[in-house]
């Protein structure tokens, strides 16, 4: 009787906390806290409208905001919305729009890894291509740090997904020899999924966003991604060659398609198939052994910017739309180099 007692008033105890007082405890938790809390039991998981006895109506962009009238969610994604709107920026708001009903949970995870934790590769594709051990190699990799010292090209990818606002990045090159820049390509490309580490699977021993077939990991639907006419599924500067590189359609066309097509239209369909080298006047190669690439990516206006060295060079694409990641493309270094050559990323 004492053990039922002592339960009882252990639950009693916990329905005289109002959502207001649940929220505010929570938002102290991180996204996978909140995630496990929200599983626990039905009123932190439930997904259901105002609850007049227990909350008073929703003030957005309050650190006390509760259950909005107008959908259904549960008081945990309360608690991931409200810490989000106290933490974001406006700009970073922005820059982070929430897709149709997507989990707040969710929203503010990938906000955290955003805008709150360092860059680093979290996707290596190609069989020769690794992370470089930090200082101390009994501690930890350093995923910011990747070389390539197989036969094969390589690419790493970061998982950040860059949906709308401006987004900067730093890719270091760095080697501890002479040895000139070797032809290190850096941009953005459209988002894989984690399955895109395996290519080598696939019968692929390279990876080449530029030149290989990466429909088959696209992160979303791949022929919804294609509406228009000004789709890139990569766009990329080759710093040795000082050129800048664009894949418009990462999937082949099929010749039945093709023949399907009127004239005008088959060509332009066999254009977006071929990557796209072109010049621009600013364009400069670099084949000095250490130096900063930095990039710009404007969603809104549906630019990226490039600099070296912290001097603008000029604009490497416009009119980009939809989403993007950063990417890394290097050329196999077998025989010809050492771990001392490695690319980083950073803010």
């Amino acid at each position: 009787m004492r053990q039922t007692y002592i339960i009882n008033k252990q639950f009693t105890a916990m329905e005289t906390f109002t959502d207001d007082t649940v929220v505010a405890l929570a938002s102290f938790l991180s996204p996978h806290d909140i995630l496990s809390l929200a599983l626990t039991c039905k009123r932190f998981g439930d997904k259901h409208g105002m609850d007049k006895k227990r909350s008073a109506a929703s003030r957005e962009g309050s650190t006390r905001e509760v259950r909005q009238r107008t959908e259904s969610i549960s008081i945990m994604e309360v608690a991931a919305r409200t810490v989000l709107f106290a933490l974001a920026t406006q700009d970073e708001r922005n820059a982070l729009p929430r897709r149709g009903e997507e989990s707040w949970i969710g929203l503010y995870h990938e906000f955290l890894l955003m805008f709150r934790t360092p860059l680093q590769f979290d996707k290596l594709a190609g069989d020769s291509i690794f992370h470089v051990d930090s200082t101390n190699r009994n501690q930890h990799i350093d995923k910011a740090r990747v070389s390539n010292l197989g036969p094969w090209p390589a690419t790493a990818i970061c998982q950040n997904i860059m949906r709308a606002g401006k987004h900067r990045v730093s890719f270091q090159v760095n080697h501890g020899g002479d040895s000139p820049n070797y032809a290190v390509t850096c941009g953005i490309m459209r988002p894989t999924t984690k399955d895109i580490s395996f290519i080598n699977i696939s019968g692929l021993d390279s990876c080449n966003p530029a030149s290989d077939d990466l429909s088959r990991f696209s992160l979303k639907d791949y022929e919804m991604l294609h509406g228009n006419d000004n789709n890139v599924d990569c766009c990329l500067f080759n710093t040795h060659m000082g050129i800048g590189i664009i894949r418009k359609r990462w999937k082949k066309w099929k010749e039945s398609e093709l023949m399907s097509m009127n004239v005008g239209k088959r060509l332009w369909a066999r254009l977006q198939n071929d990557n796209q080298r072109f010049d621009c006047s600013w364009m400069e190669r670099i084949r000095t052994t250490n130096f900063k690439i930095e990039m710009v990516l404007n969603l809104d206006e549906g630019t990226l910017d490039v600099y070296k060295n912290d001097r603008r060079l000029g604009t490497l694409r416009s009119g980009l739309v939809g989403e993007y990641c950063w990417v890394v493309f290097l050329v196999g270094l077998s025989g010809r180099a050492d771990s001392a050559f490695n690319v980083s990323i950073s803010r």
